[in-house]
């Protein structure tokens, strides 16, 4: 079979590997659609946390259709649709325990979305294998995982009916936060500064868009937009200190401001103590998913709400993927990568 193995930093390669056969527990997944992201680029770039050694396979967004299945496993037969999660929490440490599975202490992450066939360990397939819904073909599937860590973001907030929820980026994921916060009543205020995101923004649900310019000018539009007072709700979706400072200033006196947004690791931010202490803003952030959470996923997506396609990028071939995650084929990270 064909798959794709990050060896090292910008060592990218499409190899010929053996097929897997499945042990107990075990499941072999024909992969028909995986989904590309930035965090494929970042991960080709610098590395990843979900990297553990070179080298490595790559790509966390994926679905497809059983091929094989070892002894034991009854959930799932040969030629039954799945979406597979890229991780499965081991369910008894502290923090599984407490209910937050995303930080377990034992994370099991699965990579190998980028590939003709992956080999499913047992606690992804006890744990986190998930059957399609008839509603939802196999090619949109991959958009649970994404879609799932939306999910977990506003399953820790409180967004109030016409609440003004802002999302800072609106790209897939800002976009994703943007119909979630809608479908619950919020009243989404999308900010980008490039101008065919902002014109997809109220086809998620936006009721309002603002032209990014990166500064205070951001602020005052929001508060603007909020009887001068800033928003209930603001979610960061671009993964960069300034923009979480700039999320931070957004958000009204008692506000939550989810910094959603990943940065890398040994980046810091500034926050005036005033507006934690005196106008009590809270700070939180949301890594991840859950099993909870990408069956959610799943059944927004066969809710067929939103046209959740639109973000699913260009379709490409295998071969085609080094030179998409490098920016070759276009300065978006999203594709469709039909093996």
């Amino acid at each position: 079979m064909r798959a794709a193995r990050l060896h090292g930093p910008g060592d990218l390669r499409i190899e010929t590997l053996p097929d897997p056969a499945p042990g107990p527990g075990e499941v072999v997944l024909a992969i028909a659609a995986a989904l590309s992201c930035a965090t494929d680029v970042k991960s080709v770039e610098r590395g990843h946390p979900s990297i553990a050694s070179y080298p490595s396979p790559l790509g966390h967004e994926f679905a497809g259709r059983v091929e094989a299945v070892g002894p034991g496993v009854e959930q799932v037969r040969p030629g039954d649709a799945a979406f597979c999660a890229d991780s499965a929490p081991c369910g008894v440490c502290f923090q599984c325990r407490r209910g937050r599975e995303s930080l377990c202490e034992d994370l099991l992450y699965l990579l190998g979305g980028f590939g003709e066939r992956l080999l499913i360990p047992d606690r992804v397939v006890s744990t986190n294998l998930h059957p399609l819904p008839a509603a939802v073909d196999v090619r949109l599937a991959p958009l649970a995982e994404p879609l799932a860590c939306a999910v977990h973001a506003l399953d820790v907030v409180d967004v109030r009916p016409d609440d003004a929820v802002v999302v800072l980026g609106g790209g897939s994921l800002g976009l994703m936060l943007c119909a979630l916060a809608a479908t619950t009543g919020g009243r989404p205020i999308v900010i980008d500064p490039h101008d065919e995101r902002l014109a997809r923004a109220p086809t998620f649900g936006a009721a309002e868009t603002v032209t990014a310019e990166r500064g205070a000018a951001d602020v005052a539009a929001v508060r603007a937009l909020t009887a001068g007072r800033g928003a209930p709700v603001v979610f960061e979706a671009v993964g960069n200190p300034q923009a979480w400072e700039l999320a931070v200033a957004m958000a009204c006196p008692g506000g939550t401001v989810n910094l959603f947004g990943g940065c890398a690791r040994d980046t810091t931010f500034t926050v005036p103590t005033e507006r934690v202490h005196y106008e009590q803003i809270t700070l939180l952030g949301t890594y991840h998913h859950a099993p909870r959470y990408l069956a959610r996923a799943l059944e927004i997506l066969a809710a067929d709400r939103w046209p959740w396609g639109e973000l699913c990028g260009p379709v490409i071939g295998l071969a085609e993927l080094p030179d998409a995650l490098a920016g070759r084929l276009g300065s978006h990270p999203k594709f469709t990568v039909i093996p």
